[in-house]
């Protein structure tokens, strides 16, 4: 793998205790990038809305210590709709560790069009931004059940199409799609696993998957 040629990675963003070790396979390679400015997105669990919206705050503190936030013009600015978002917060700790230096923009994202997503990964893309896209996939299927839409939604992430994807984060996808048209590049599948690995229940799972792009 040419790390210096990765633009962004798609990780989850479950309690660490399940996803964790599949968000870390994709954040070692973070270290070796070293970014001058993240894009964090992640999708809006609590509040419907129709846009991306960034964070009000100069710093997030995280158990390693603290992370500069970017500010965006390009972005309208509302830290209520982030203060209670675990999407973005449970990939604070990685960023930090991983990437100490690196100033943070996190996103955000709620529904969006594809002239929106089209917009906003072209925005990101011309400033130079790396992006880190905050998704789970599949939820509360069966073992049997989840991974096999979630090999199907794998299949279709990793060829630039969000048909038949199953994933919480499809909004945040629809940017990281649209930025890797214009990088020329693809998501390539770093990890995949379940719930079920370390809760033991193979009857209602979630899914995690890891890329880089």
């Amino acid at each position: 793998m040419r790390t210096q040629k990765i633009s962004g990675l798609i990780v989850p963003h479950a309690g660490w205790v399940f996803s964790g070790k599949t968000a870390i396979l994709a954040y070692q390679l973070l270290k070796k990038v070293m970014p001058r400015k993240i894009a964090l997105l992640g999708p809006s669990h609590h509040f419907p809305i129709n846009r991306i919206l960034s964070d009000e705050h100069s710093y997030w503190k995280t158990p390693l210590g603290l992370i500069k936030l970017l500010r965006d013009n390009y972005f309208e600015s509302n830290s209520t709709y982030h203060a209670p978002e675990h999407s973005l917060e449970v990939q604070a700790p990685f960023i930090k560790y991983y990437s100490d230096d690196s100033l943070l923009l996190p996103l955000l994202t709620g529904q969006l069009t594809a002239v929106q997503a089209a917009d906003c990964a072209r925005h990101l893309f011309t400033h130079g931004y790396f992006l880190i896209i905050s998704t789970d996939m599949s939820h509360f299927y069966d073992l049997v059940s989840a991974n096999k839409t979630d090999a199907v939604s794998i299949h279709n992430i990793e060829n630039l199409t969000l048909d038949r994807v199953d994933a919480c984060g499809i909004n945040p996808l629809k940017v990281a799609i649209e930025h890797c048209r214009l990088s020329g590049t693809r998501p390539h599948l770093i990890d995949y696993s379940t719930s079920a690995e370390t809760s033991g229940d193979p009857h209602s799972v979630v899914g995690y998957a890891s890329f880089w792009f």
